[in-house]
């Protein structure tokens, strides 16, 4: 199997929560192939067969190096923008979620304010009746009180009747 280059995610960066970001990088410790020869491209010279001649130093290979290089570096700066991207995607959602929770608790400071104002108005109509009741309560104990007086009267009056009968 031929390996150009290998990405691999590392969880490097938090975000202002506490998560985890994903960001590529560039696995820089893989081999790199060429894939029309077969031959391992690395630092290292490498060893000829008896049939074929000697490459020494490698510099036969300088052009499919130096595109594999061009592909290495392209790829790290894909990555690069691919990991700014994702910061930038961080940035946005924190700074959206920071004007959601803003605006909620503006919402919600307007709802107990219109809260407030309605308990207020009601609290007024409410204490009116109360007082009116009170008032109400307060003739009918009244009433109440003259009524049994008026029966303890009435009894006095039906007990003398009924002595004044019997004499």
């Amino acid at each position: 199997m031929l390996n150009f280059l290998s990405i691999q995610v590392s969880d490097e960066g938090h975000t202002s929560t506490g998560e985890k970001l994903s960001f590529v990088n560039l696995d820089e410790s893989i081999e790199q192939h060429s894939e029309d020869s077969g031959i391992c491209v690395s630092k290292s010279s490498t060893k000829s067969s008896p049939d074929h001649s000697s490459v020494g130093d490698g510099s036969i290979l300088s052009p499919t190096n130096s595109r594999i290089e061009d592909i290495g570096k392209r790829a790290q700066d894909l990555i690069e923008r691919i990991n700014e991207r994702r910061a930038m995607d961080q940035h946005v959602m924190n700074s959206f979620e920071e004007e959601l929770t803003k605006k909620v608790s503006e919402m919600c400071q307007q709802v107990r304010e219109q809260m407030f104002d309605y308990y207020e108005q009601h609290s007024q109509g409410i204490q009116a009746i109360i007082t009116e009741l009170s008032e109400v309560l307060e003739k009918s104990s009244q009433l109440s009180m003259e009524l049994q007086e008026a029966s303890q009267t009435l009894n006095a009056i039906n007990k003398n009747l009924q002595h004044v009968t019997e004499q």
